[in-house]
């Protein structure tokens, strides 16, 4: 069975439409979010009933404190308090919410080149820079019209 799942990592506006993401995509199975804030709070109307956010910019969730973390009952008992208003808002559209702690792991990494290397795993680059433009590639990033990732060679 076909997933639709919606991620998003940049400006809230594409360069391609003055639309905003939340008014283009709906009844998706989950979204990963990547930027917290509004973003996160607009993917919730963009799942189907039942369907789950994951997060890795937003704030942590009691069940994540507790099985991720192995946090004890103060720490829960904040981050519980801390995600009310997340949690709210994926309970009034009747959806689900997780925050995911990232962890660095060179056999994952080692998994996605391989992916990468077999070509069933498609990366997408917008620009390279040399070093010694650092500073245009960080111009470029802020201008927010990059279409993958920009890269700036050592």
């Amino acid at each position: 069975m076909a997933r639709n799942w919606c991620g998003r990592s940049g400006p809230r506006r594409s360069s391609t439409t003055s639309q905003n993401f939340k008014d283009l995509l709906v009844d998706y199975d989950g979204a990963f979010d990547l930027t917290g804030g509004q973003d996160l709070m607009s993917s919730f109307a963009l799942l189907k009933p039942g369907a789950k956010t994951v997060s890795i910019a937003g704030v942590p969730d009691a069940t994540t404190a507790r099985v991720d973390l192995g946090a004890g009952p103060l720490v829960t008992a904040a981050l519980w308090a801390a995600s009310a208003k997340i949690r709210r808002e994926a309970r009034r559209r009747r959806a689900g919410y997780r925050y995911m702690f990232m962890h660095p792991s060179g056999e994952d990494l080692g998994l996605l080149a391989d992916l990468v290397d077999k070509g069933l795993l498609k990366t997408v680059t917008d620009r390279v820079f040399p070093f010694e433009q650092i500073a245009e590639a960080f111009a470029y990033l802020e201008q927010g019209h990059a279409k993958g990732k920009v890269v700036v060679q050592m």
